[in-house]
């Protein structure tokens, strides 16, 4: 039997081009390119941040669980959309001689919508997987927040009045109708760090950022939109993206240019503690993970019965899509059919299941 431990994260660009970036959306809309003027938006994203440094931030995480853990497992590290992807890596671990792996998403809460995308690459006759599915409530992480934020209270702030914004990657609003289990968890999350800093209900709110334009609507409020629509505001506001834990575009960008803009214009400081990157709280909290879980059972991996694409296509799309059906069609999918024309609308997953659910669909039409 032969261990090993495969660390995944997002991805990123290869290079900071146009055609680099474009490269790495089009993987992200599972071979669709975006228009150009989508493409043009995000390159000059990465240029405004002069980069990312998500994968130099990663794979420095990896080699220090990798030392923590010694030799008791193999080390492998894969990205969702960019090299090297999943299936690449597993195709090296099984040539390796791999045939138990723990699965370590570098995404501490657990949804439907993002982290089910990596486990539909866990495909191989040889190796058996156990997948971790969250670890956002580990004592290391938790105390790397409270310990970062109140170093900002005691360090910046003193006296004056503020707010902490606790944000997180937005999902679709079907994410709720599917009981997905990552909004509960990045309030439960909040709360956690809240309780431990001692911040009364006035002190703190969640908001949701980064959201993308695919024709689907998603969790509010938005924290640029909390911030315009709020009637007043205290005199600094701290934004801590708890669904991430490394330096890269969605905080470099979302937060530190857009968020940092708007309060600019508010009059309002703006604070936002590091991100965990290779901090030795961080580092602990994988290890800690992982010694949590070894000894839970290994399964062989059927992807195609146990996780979804969020976008591939099913048996029964164009029943779905067919204006002459009985089922009513509902209004984000006429959006995203006059955006990208009926042959390019792929019905989600997550639409079937609630479909179903609400006895619009019968299971054996979701196949």
């Amino acid at each position: 039997m032969k261990k090993a431990i495969l660390m995944m994260t997002f991805g990123s660009p290869e290079e900071i081009s146009f055609e680099g970036v474009a490269e790495f959306f089009t993987t992200i809309r599972r071979g669709v390119r975006p228009h150009d003027h989508e493409i043009q938006t995000l390159y000059e994203n990465y240029v405004r941040i002069n980069g990312t440094p998500l994968q130099r931030i990663t794979k420095q995480e990896v080699a220090l669980v990798k030392e923590q853990l010694g030799s008791d497992y193999s080390i492998y590290f894969a990205n969702k959309f960019s090299n090297p992807f999943i299936s690449d890596v597993i195709k090296k671990m099984e040539s390796d001689g791999i045939t138990d792996c723990i699965c370590l998403i570098l995404e501490p809460h657990y949804s439907f919508y993002s982290v089910m995308g990596y486990e539909k690459y866990l495909k191989s006759q040889q190796i058996r997987f156990l997948v971790i599915k969250d670890w956002y409530q580990d004592e290391n992480l938790i105390n790397y927040w409270v310990d970062e934020i109140k170093s900002i209270i005691l360090d910046k702030i003193g006296k004056d009045s503020f707010k902490v914004l606790f944000s997180a990657h937005s999902v679709p609003v079907l994410a709720l109708d599917f009981q997905d289990p990552y909004i509960d968890q990045i309030f439960d999350n909040s709360r956690l760090i809240a309780k431990k800093l001692g911040l009364n209900e006035n002190q703190y709110t969640n908001t949701w950022q980064s959201e993308s334009d695919i024709g689907i609507p998603w969790i509010k409020p938005d924290v640029l939109e909390y911030l315009k629509d709020s009637p007043e505001h205290p005199n600094h506001y701290i934004f801590v993206p708890i669904s991430f834990i490394s330096e890269h575009i969605e905080v470099l960008f979302d937060n530190d240019v857009e968020c940092y803009e708007a309060c600019q214009k508010l009059g309002v400081h703006y604070h936002r503690p590091p991100m965990p990157n290779t901090d030795h709280r961080l580092i602990n909290a994988l290890v800690a993970t992982i010694r949590r879980y070894e000894q839970e059972p290994f399964t062989y991996f059927l992807p195609e019965k146990e996780t979804f694409d969020e976008l591939a296509p099913s048996d029964t799309s164009q029943d779905i899509l067919n204006e002459s059906d009985q089922l009513q069609m509902p209004d984000f999918v006429k959006k995203l059919i006059e955006k990208k024309g009926r042959e390019n609308v792929k019905i989600p997953y997550l639409v079937k299941q609630m479909l179903i659910k609400a006895g619009r669909l019968k299971q054996d039409d979701s196949r």
